[in-house]
């Protein structure tokens, strides 16, 4: 006789939610699959929890066959062993089951990497070493899986339940906590411009249907306990913003101000001093200054201007063909810092 197999999955995760939808439409019950916590094989930390699964991440399914760490297998897996019961998840015609598996497939390489940008304290996201980059590719993917889904629903992949609808939904309550954290001060965050509009309306559809509203709501319910703990309130874009008074470089970024610039990217503007202390002396700024007015308010979050503002300065150095130079970076009144806005100083000959 097969054993009961052990999901072990945490509240709040979104990739467990996946496995949660199937569970709950399938009305599987303890016989048939148990839930568990971590928590008792020690934590996702633990050198149990990580022999079974080595990323030491959620979900785990635990079989007869042995340990499961990944979500769209596990939701294959619980489909394969447990089709008897209750819906498919797979549609009828070829065309849907591909849009249902093209959603899903978007969702665990493009969403699933960079989420992390909503939630973690610092960089990387993914392959993003900036929190706004890793938000602006983030809102582009949901675009590209907007387009993926079938424009006449009601549900994500036409009009039958499928692998997709599991998928992304739960993904959706997860986002749906943290997304307006990050809005732009003086906007109002909309679900539907930010997911697309298929994507919003077929989860509202989803949400009447009581197993995918228990899965939004134990994912909401359980992130409401980090806003308790006031999990956003150190993250930049979030609790973090800059709201200091702009200074003249803001002014010289927007083209208000003439400068003489030397070079320009989507991440710095090099520029000539208006008072050079060398025969070439060059400001070096990033374009957004992010609450980094002083490089003693450096964080996690600012490695990644940090370490481009220097490279700037080896590319820009080739570039005018420089023989040595200097890089000066004054912090504060007491050490001539006139402009608070973080920027090297690049002088030579």
């Amino acid at each position: 006789m097969a054993s009961v197999p052990v999901l072990y999955t945490k509240p709040y995760s979104n990739h467990g939610g996946r496995l949660l939808v199937i569970i709950y439409k399938k009305n599987l019950n303890d016989a048939q699959i148990l839930i568990k916590s971590p928590e008792e094989l020690g934590g996702t930390a633990s050198e149990q929890y990580l022999k079974l699964s080595p990323q030491g991440k959620v979900p785990l399914l635990i079989t007869e066959h042995g340990a499961v760490p990944e979500s769209d297998t596990i939701a294959r897996y619980l489909l394969e062993r447990f089709g008897g019961e209750g819906p498919t998840f797979t549609p009828s015609t070829l065309e849907a089951r591909t849009r249902s598996n093209l959603v899903a497939r978007l969702h665990d390489t493009y969403i699933a990497p960079i989420q992390g940008c909503m939630y973690e304290a610092e960089p990387p996201f993914g392959t993003f070493a900036a929190r706004s980059k890793a938000i602006a590719e983030l809102q582009r993917q949901w675009q590209v899986i907007e387009d993926a889904v079938d424009p006449q629903g009601p549900f994500l992949a036409g009009p039958e339940l499928s692998l997709a609808d599991a998928t992304v939904f739960p993904t959706v309550a997860f986002l749906s906590v943290m997304a307006p954290k990050f809005a732009p001060a003086g906007t109002v965050w909309d679900a539907a411009q930010f997911f697309g509009r298929r994507v919003h309306a077929a989860c509202q559809h989803l949400l009447q249907d009581p197993a995918f509203a228990r899965v939004w709501e134990g994912v909401q319910g359980a992130l409401q306990e980090w806003d308790q703990r006031e999990h956003w309130k150190g993250m930049l874009h979030a609790g973090l913003r800059d709201n200091d008074a702009p200074t003249i470089f803001n002014r010289i970024i927007a083209k208000k101000v003439p400068s003489e610039v030397v070079y320009e990217d989507e991440d710095v503007l090099v520029f000539k001093d208006i008072n050079p202390q060398a025969p070439t002396h060059l400001l070096l700024i990033p374009k957004e200054r992010l609450l980094l007015s002083q490089l003693r308010f450096a964080s996690p979050e600012h490695k990644s201007i940090l370490g481009t503002l220097l490279f700037t300065a080896a590319k820009v150095s080739k570039m005018l063909r420089l023989g040595g130079f200097r890089v000066v970076i004054n912090d504060g009144a007491e050490a001539q810092q006139s402009v608070f806005h973080l920027h090297l100083h690049l002088l030579s000959g």
